[in-house]
């Protein structure tokens, strides 16, 4: 559900028109940024946890894990950079609709295996 709500949301922002030409960019609160740094730790928890009952050192796995992490960001944020500029709202639209896409496929594969 939060799927489709996320995903009509960036089409409904690629699609409305807005008069100011320079959008503010959106402020989070000191509650949500807490909020989304909880849930990273618990999720830095869940890996460590996991890690913790395969026999690898841990020293190499948090090595290859932020060299790996670096590399997909970099690669995600200087085309998007880019394109960004290029595409514009379109790229909103797509976006959303794409998820909306992974959405329906997750439903249709999870109600088809029943």
């Amino acid at each position: 559900m939060a799927t489709v709500e996320a995903a009509l949301h960036m089409i409904y922002n690629g699609v409305k028109h807005d008069d100011a030409e320079e959008e503010k960019p959106d402020q989070h609160s000191f509650l949500i940024l807490a909020i989304t740094a909880f849930a990273t730790s618990i999720d830095a928890l869940a890996v460590g946890v996991g890690l913790a009952f395969v026999d690898v050192n841990i020293l190499v796995a948090a090595f290859a894990i932020g060299v790996a992490t670096t590399v997909m960001v970099t690669i995600g944020v200087m085309p998007g950079r880019v394109l960004g500029t290029v595409v514009g709202k379109r790229a909103e639209i797509v976006g959303g609709v794409v998820l909306m896409l992974v959405g329906a496929t997750i439903l249709y594969e999870h109600l088809s295996a029943v």
